[in-house]
């Protein structure tokens, strides 16, 4: 189909000179899929039928890297980003399993370098609209498919091939189709939604790491209190954040909602970047306030004993069984910290916390909490921005349409914690 998308210069550049080297090169999956949905993209990703050896010769050792090993790909250093650029794979062949997880992860896949053609490497993919390539020289985009186009304007969200053996392969896709479905309020079709009922228990063969990186990319999101109430609903919940499922339906559970969905509507206003420690500290801010023994929205007195451990663990608690990074875990401590401080204007010690390095994340979570209370102006000049600038100088975004209250699925699995 013969359709212009605006492609990066940049990512144009790398297509036209992989295809100058007598190599099939497309932008490729989210980046195609979210420009026909007139979405911005967040990167802009390659795929080639260059190995990562032969990318590496064409562009240079300093610039190319080779990465991974369960998925070798390139990493391509220009204009001051990193371009992803992968192989064209094929379903693999023998994924070297050695079953110790019993038959629900016979089919897991622990290496995909099996190298193919174009049409092969639609067809490994996991969703229909992420199997979408796109050529900038032509200006034509592959659906290679046959129903990626369709999907995209039906608003289904449709796994390739069968759905089942798609998330046993990689039961991330399951967190990745719920994704799609909260960032973009579409519907699973049947057959991809019954299989993820199915086999939601396979979670728990994810390593840890993988999990958390999914988890720090749905909290830099401006969707990340959809994504949690599409999981609870789902049912997938329970097995990535058991103790955000357990208080779910609870005025902490609303108040932590709120709180996310306030953070979500300045990051889209432009009033404030879309930080992953400040997200950490809103969606914790509920807990912390309880671990203290206080009503939701009052905070804590900062002099309590053992005050910053208190904060610690119950941010590491609300997370588990995924383990944030210790940057992020300790900067959103940081801002968590600071809020009891920037409730009083006058603070004595007012100099002293602006300078702090957590103030410019400390002083927004602040105007998240008072966004909807009649302060909240005052409280915005009592505390000047931090180095954080904005690019707007507006106090309050433009209204954010909630999406509809979705329909509860079928049926919902409680998750079996007992090991086999």
């Amino acid at each position: 189909m013969k359709q212009p998308l605006a492609i990066s210069s940049t990512a144009c550049s790398i297509v036209k000179t992989l295809q100058d080297a007598n190599f099939e090169t497309y932008v490729v999956g989210g980046a195609v899929r979210d420009l026909l949905l007139n979405r911005t993209p967040k990167d802009f990703d390659i795929s080639t039928a260059a190995t990562p050896e032969e990318i590496r010769a064409v562009f240079g050792r300093r610039k190319a890297r080779i990465i991974g090993k369960r998925f070798r790909l390139v990493h391509l250093y220009a204009d001051g980003d990193i371009y992803e650029i992968s192989t064209f794979r094929q379903a693999p062949r023998d994924n070297g399993n050695d079953h110790r997880h019993g038959d629900s992860a016979e089919h897991l896949i622990l290496s995909d370098n099996d190298y193919g053609n174009a049409e092969e490497d639609a067809w490994r993919r996991d969703f229909t609209m992420n199997a979408l390539f796109y050529d900038p020289s032509r200006e034509e985009v592959l659906d290679l498919t046959g129903m990626g186009l369709d999907d995209i304007s039906n608003q289904i969200v449709r796994a390739i091939g069968e759905p089942k053996l798609r998330f046993e392969e990689d039961p991330v896709r399951m967190l990745r189709a719920l994704k799609m479905v909260a960032q973009f309020d579409f519907t699973l079709d049947n057959p991809t939604e019954n299989a993820l009922f199915d086999c939601l228990p396979l979670l728990k063969l994810v390593s840890p790491s993988r999990l958390t990186l999914e988890l720090e990319k749905i909290l830099k999101s401006s969707f990340c209190d959809r994504h949690f109430e599409v999981f609870h609903d789902y049912g997938l919940l329970p097995y990535f954040l058991p103790e955000l499922s357990a208080v779910w339906g609870s005025p902490l559970q609303t108040r932590l909602s709120d709180l996310l969905y306030e953070r979500n509507c300045r990051v889209d206003a432009g009033l404030y970047r879309d930080s992953v420690s400040l997200a950490i500290a809103a969606a914790a801010l509920p807990f912390v306030e309880r671990a203290f023994g206080n009503a939701p929205g009052e905070l804590w007195n900062p002099r309590t004993p053992g005050c910053g451990a208190i904060i610690a663990d119950t941010v590491d608690n609300i997370f588990k069984p995924q383990n944030l990074m210790v940057r992020m875990r300790e900067a959103a401590c940081r801002i968590l910290s600071l809020q009891p401080h920037l409730e009083n204007t006058d603070n004595p010690r007012r100099g002293e916390i602006i300078q702090q390095h957590a103030y410019a994340h400390a002083r927004e979570l602040m105007m998240i909490r008072h966004a909807n209370l009649p302060d909240a102006g005052n409280m915005e000049k009592a505390w000047p921005r931090g180095q954080d600038r904005s690019r707007s100088q507006n106090s309050r975004p433009p209204a954010k349409k909630r999406p509809p209250k979705r329909r509860f699925p079928k049926r919902k699995p409680e998750p079996d914690w007992k090991e086999e």
